[in-house]
């Protein structure tokens, strides 16, 4: 099986982000993705919410006058924590290689 596009990983951690700072509607989170520049639709963001449903890593709880509110659980901040530790050690690593190139 080949790792998932590097796409859906981003929007993965961005979903599970925001969901970790507030439980949101689907059309919530399509703002807030674009108030941060990510042009995803709706049709394209409910196939990662249903993957990330699946994984256990986020809830959806039916709100009268909302729809559904997805909110983060024990797991997805588990993967959200595993995501932005890769994410720390990838900065680090880059970090040296540029102290690198700026000391020779």
């Amino acid at each position: 099986m080949s790792p998932p596009p590097l796409d859906r990983v981003v929007f993965r951690l961005y979903i599970l982000k925001l969901v970790q700072s507030s439980p949101s509607t689907v059309f919530n989170l399509v703002e807030r993705l674009r108030a941060r520049g990510i042009d995803k639709n709706i049709r394209a963001l409910r196939p990662i919410l249903r993957s990330l449903m699946m994984a256990r890593a986020i809830t959806a709880e039916l709100v009268e006058g909302n729809g559904r509110v997805y909110c983060i659980t024990d797991a997805g901040r588990a993967e959200l924590d595993a995501y932005l530790s890769h994410l720390a050690v990838l900065r680090d690593d880059v970090g040296d290689v540029e102290e690198t190139k700026n000391a020779a």
